[in-house]
């Protein structure tokens, strides 16, 4: 009786173990497409909603739309709607509380077609009072009341007239209506 074994049972058993390895690293090369499919999902969908959404933070000591003070903005959505709340990119006209392009949050008050009435004391918006609407920042503003006055101004299609909900937000009553060019997209109160 050999010892040895015969050529065939070694070769036999080379060709399993390198069938094992195969096998083991079979299982690795689907964990490693599965991974990269998931990290491509991922980062695809991280890049849509960092495009998409940004978040706007009120840092401003009295509040203008209390009492909220983070928002979701959200870029792909720019048709607003009277009552909702919008961030757009400040004008010159809004200094020198805003820095022309710096991001702001107000609501649309009055859309396309909407009827504005300005007074010293309430603001309207198709005959129906705003809240917290008379002019308030007029003195701080060195302007008398009249000043910023308006009778039956029409908001133009391609405009919005926007307001904060404290008596001194600085707004579309002391600035005029916002062109639509320069909205950013809808906001959503956070906390």
């Amino acid at each position: 009786m050999s010892v040895f074994a015969p050529l065939s049972v070694k070769a036999n058993k080379g060709a399993l173990q390198r069938q094992g390895r195969a096998r083991r690293r079979e299982p690795w090369d689907r964990f490693a497409l599965r991974a990269l499919l998931v990290l491509t999902l991922l980062l695809g969908s991280g890049a849509y909603l960092c495009d998409r959404f940004r978040i706007g933070i009120d840092d401003q000591a009295a509040l203008c739309l209390p009492p909220y003070r983070w928002y979701l903005i959200d870029t792909h959505a720019r048709a607003i709607a009277q009552g909702e709340l919008l961030a757009f990119a400040a004008t010159e006209a809004m200094a020198p509380y805003f820095t022309p392009g710096q991001t702001v949050i107000k609501r649309a008050a009055g859309v396309a077609g909407d009827r504005i009435q300005v007074t010293a004391i309430t603001t309207l918006v198709n005959g129906v009072p705003q809240p917290q609407s008379a002019l308030a920042l007029a003195k701080t503003l060195g302007e008398r009341p009249a000043a910023f006055s308006r009778e039956g101004f029409i908001v133009p299609d391609d405009q919005l007239w926007v307001m904060g909900e404290t008596r001194d937000s600085f707004d579309s009553r002391y600035w005029g209506a916002l062109p639509m060019e320069r909205v950013i997209g809808r906001a959503y109160a956070l906390f």
